[in-house]
């Protein structure tokens, strides 16, 4: 064959630059199309969690027909399956107005309390700048997230090998390796503890509304009946900041605290478990130690040195005269009427609200370790105790125990934004500064204000306190008759829908954040038993976790958190 001229070498460089310039503008089509598609997928992925709670039930009513009683005698194998249907199609009406109605809410409370905002009508807004306020609420809403779904997390991750993710979620390994070492998963629950109080608190600040505010767009009666009362922000800090993150952290606990934010706030409570600051609850975990004659160090914790335990107990006594001190304030304020409570109430029930509200917490609080404890003990332990074995009968029978749990959780934010309310003083501070509690100063009497000396009590007095109790005694703590009515309550509260907005908004936030379950990553539990018994991968294996934490129901050691 002729080799080819200049000519046609030009030619044939041409035409294959012509080729390729197709090929490319091909390429590009089929990447714009593509892009198309993903975006129209992930339109639609969206719209269906958006939508999926009531599509689900209404495919349940269109495919559940139920005909009405016959007559047909009792027993009767089509009278039964009616019966079925009957129930199912019930049950998924009720789930319909449940879903519809809580999510109405929840935007009607979010639209009064944004609107209230912008219009100053809040302590934060008004004393500094509307969109301080607004920027503050949504931060402590996420960061709320974090710290209820983080715990879960770390607790959850425990006796999982950490080499199975430390490749995929680097922050997550980090995260697990600070929190597992030692006792700092203990310590890490106390101080994020402080911290939850700490963002319920700020809040109650945030979205409040001060007296005699005026909402535009809204009748005095909502206000007050949603606002003014705090049902608002309550609501909106249950579902947004609470439940639909918990929704996520109990079956993607890998993707859920794989980011920094959950690194610092590891680090955060850690620090304020370490200032001493609620040091005065172990005091009482010693005291019951002693008094139950129960250890109360973990046995990975080495015996604490001289110098250590002298650093211990000073942070101890400091603790307990901070605690001491802000009783006495809190008290003085609740006697003088200088509280955001509602004013006019005469001073004695002011105070049987303060200490019912810290009673009712403390009950919600220990009632879960309480339950686990009772339940892990030998039969013939609780044969003479047939009340604390029905309450736990009672929670632990059909789905009582999830509803129970939310109920639980419900309430539990209710009482500390009540306690908020009752505990935060209320005093002008512009003026000389003779109104102020105890006669302190007016920049003593500012820091009164932010409402810290109520956030240490909440903390510490209606909830490390009562869950060392409840470890303590916990056929005693279950054979209490007010557990019985809490527990009702709970399931009420639960059974009203008011919340079921929550795993709608769980369903949006795990589209959007991208969030995958755990098994996806490392298998499940019975993959990765089946890869340490073959030894097909080297590593895949769950360690033999038997280091002791507070966490769960046992009987060795005080628990004071859970």
């Amino acid at each position: 064959m002729a080799p080819c001229t200049i000519d046609e070498r030009q030619v044939l460089l041409l035409s294959c630059g012509e080729e390729q310039s197709v090929l490319d503008e091909e390429s590009r089509t089929r990447t714009i199309l593509n892009d198309e598609h993903r975006k129209k997928t992930e339109k639609s992925e969206l719209f269906q969690f958006l939508i999926r709670p009531w599509l689900d039930s209404v495919q349940c009513l269109c495919s559940c027909p139920w005909t009405p009683n016959s007559g047909k005698p009792e027993g009767d194998p089509v009278e039964e399956k009616n019966a079925h249907r009957h129930g199912i199609y019930t049950a998924c009406v009720v789930r319909i107005i449940k879903y519809t109605f809580s999510t109405v809410l929840l935007a009607l409370c979010l639209n009064m309390i944004i609107t209230g905002i912008f219009a100053e009508a809040t302590p934060i807004g008004k004393s500094a700048n509307s969109l301080v306020a607004f920027s503050t609420m949504w931060i402590l809403i996420l960061w709320l997230g974090v710290l209820e779904g983080g715990q879960g997390c770390l607790v959850g991750l425990q006796p999982i090998d950490k080499e199975l993710y430390a490749k995929t979620h680097p922050m997550t390994h980090q995260c697990a390796t600070i929190a597992h070492k030692g006792d700092n998963l203990n310590r890490f629950i106390v101080g994020r503890q402080f911290l939850v109080v700490l963002v319920v608190f700020c809040l109650n600040l945030c979205c409040t509304m001060v007296e005699g505010a005026v909402i535009p767009g809204f009748s005095n009666g909502l206000v007050a009946v949603f606002l003014s009362s705090g049902i608002a922000v309550m609501l909106i800090t249950v579902v947004l900041g609470q439940l639909s993150a918990e929704v996520n952290a109990t079956n993607c606990m890998l993707d859920f605290i794989n980011t920094p934010v959950m690194v610092c706030t590891t680090w955060v409570c850690l620090a304020i478990e370490s200032s001493g600051l609620l040091h005065s609850v172990y005091l009482v975990q010693c005291f019951f130690s002693l008094f139950t004659r129960k250890g109360s160090e973990t046995q990975d914790e080495p015996s604490r040195t001289n110098m250590q335990s002298l650093f211990f107990w000073v942070r101890v006594l400091l603790s307990l005269t901070l605690l001491c001190y802000a009783l006495t304030v809190t008290l003085a304020a609740l006697l003088e009427d200088k509280t955001t409570m509602c004013q006019g109430l005469p001073d004695v029930s002011s105070v049987a609200i303060f200490i019912c509200l810290i009673c009712m917490l403390g009950m919600l609080e220990a009632m879960q370790i309480a339950l686990f404890a009772v339940v892990n003990l030998p039969s013939e332990d609780l044969q003479e105790h047939p009340v604390a074995v029905a309450n736990c009968q009672l929670v632990f029978s059909d789905d009582n125990f999830k509803a129970f749990l939310i109920g639980r959780q419900i309430w539990v934010t209710t009482c500390m934004f009540l306690l908020a309310r009752i505990t935060t003083t209320d005093v002008d501070t512009d003026g000389p500064g003779d109104g102020n509690v105890l006669n302190v100063s007016s920049a003593i009497q500012k820091f009164f204000n932010t409402g810290l000396p109520g956030a240490l009590i909440t903390t510490i007095v209606a909830s490390l306190v009562w869950r060392i109790i409840a470890s303590s005694f916990p056929i005693a703590f279950m054979a209490n008759p007010f557990v019985r009515v809490t527990i009702r309550l709970c399931l009420l509260l639960e059974a009203s829908g008011v919340f079921s907005a929550a795993w709608l908004l769980g369903d949006i936030l795990k589209l959007v954040i991208g969030l995958k379950p755990d098994e996806v990553y490392i298998g499940t539990s019975g993959e990765r038993e089946t890869r340490e018994a073959s030894g097909e991968e080297e590593g895949l294996a769950l360690k033999d976790h038997t280091t002791k934490t507070n966490y769960g129901a046992t009987m060795d050691e005080p628990v004071i958190i859970c």
